[in-house]
């Protein structure tokens, strides 16, 4: 019951850090359009917030804390970071294929079709709709 409701503590916690330093901090202000770029990432955070907050007061279910599970999200978190260092010094286009294709060899994927569509065609994807139609710079 303890790790349950330190779940819901944890989600709290991580939402109003986003609402109040990483949102504001780290989204583009703009004047124009009908819809702002801190507008989803607020109404995602309250959502997690409120959920948080629901979790505590309202804790279900069994909660059993798995190291190894641990230590392999704690690999993928490390992981991520280095693909977003990467991505910061060599860029979007080659840094996003490559962890892409790390993470799902990683966890056992060969199928041909499924890589090709990993790899290729969802970063290139991304990066159309963000460069080409957004008109938005990816690292």
């Amino acid at each position: 019951m303890i790790l349950n409701r330190l779940s819901g503590v944890v989600v709290v916690v991580f939402g109003i850090i986003l609402l109040f330093w990483i949102i504001p901090r780290y989204t583009e202000t703009v004047d124009y359009g009908w819809l702002r770029p801190a507008t989803l990432p607020q109404i995602t955070a309250t959502i997690a917030v409120i959920s948080g907050i629901i979790h505590i007061l309202f804790p279900s279910g069994k909660v059993e804390f798995d190291v190894s599970l641990a230590l392999r999200a704690g690999l993928f978190f490390v992981i991520s970071l280095a693909g977003l260092f990467l991505m910061y010094h060599v860029g979007f286009i080659i840094a996003a294929p490559l962890l892409v294709m790390f993470i799902m060899l990683l966890i056992g994927e060969r199928r041909p079709l499924w890589l090709f569509a990993g790899i290729v065609l969802i970063p290139l994807a991304m990066w159309s709709s963000i460069e080409l139609l957004l008109k938005r710079s990816l690292p």
